[in-house]
């Protein structure tokens, strides 16, 4: 998926406090992101979503996997490895932190035009809990 231009600069500040909150440039983006898109996750859908490799969104899923955040969905007939979201604050935190941080750089309409353009047109799903 290729982000609108407009979009890079919000998404370099993201890294950044990414950077500062998690040690890690694409962690904020990646767990906002799983939880904002509908289940199941894996890696190739994120790694599309988020414009980076899919080694590196496996690396995010397993994270948050050993975190408690996901499960592993068992799929008999899939190569996948399928996540589903368990209930964990470190949803809220992110879709806080990320919302908070594109308010404060770029103003609420580009809130809109960030989930607009990460989840495809379609609005973030309510925060896993």
């Amino acid at each position: 998926m290729k982000h609108s231009d407009d979009l890079g600069w919000i998404r370099e500040d993201l890294r950044s406090v990414s950077r500062q909150a998690f040690g890690k440039l694409h962690r904020l983006e990646s767990v906002a992101v799983m939880g904002a898109q509908e289940p199941p996750i894996w890696s190739r859908r994120l790694a599309r979503s988020l414009d980076i490799g899919e080694n590196q969104a496996a690396a995010e899923l397993m994270s948050l996997e050993q975190l408690g955040a996901l499960q592993r969905f068992p799929a008999e007939h899939d190569r996948r490895k399928i996540f589903q979201p368990l209930a964990h604050p470190i949803w809220e935190f992110a879709r806080e932190l990320l919302e908070n941080t594109i308010r404060s750089t770029a103003g609420d309409d580009y809130v809109d035009a960030y989930w607009a353009t990460m989840l495809g047109g379609v609005q973030p799903r309510p925060v896993p809990r």
